[in-house]
């Protein structure tokens, strides 16, 4: 068990919702888009209920290890929801002049360090 401090307070979840949650916090910081998740959690009084917590690149997660005293099969009380992709993220494909950009910046920077080697000599 996890337990997660965010956006002021705590919630309590199975340690591979929270790995996934910081996976996703971690890839998603270079992207401005946020997504709203239903992440299983555990209440303070042992019932079970679902948070909705938003995840952007502004988030910031401070896990730890929770008591673990509590009984139960976490992978089944505390299943990974799916995160998808942002936008960002998605796979796509690279647009038509991608190689031909690539190959133009190549070339700027060897020019550019041809003419530095040039003066350091």
């Amino acid at each position: 068990m996890k337990r997660i401090s965010y956006a002021g307070g705590t919630i309590e979840t199975g340690d591979a919702v929270a790995q996934a949650m910081l996976e996703y916090v971690t890839n998603v910081a270079q992207t401005e888009t946020n997504i709203t998740v239903e992440i299983p959690t555990r209440e303070s009084d042992g019932t079970m209920s679902v948070h909705s917590v938003v995840l952007g690149p502004g988030t910031q997660l401070d896990i730890t290890d929770a008591d673990a005293s509590t009984a139960g099969d976490e992978a089944k009380d505390f299943p990974v929801p799916g995160f998808g992709k942002p936008a960002e993220l998605a796979d796509t494909a690279p647009p038509e002049d991608a190689d031909r950009d690539a190959r133009e910046f190549d070339r700027a920077v060897a020019d550019i360090e041809h003419d530095l080697d040039e003066q350091g000599s």
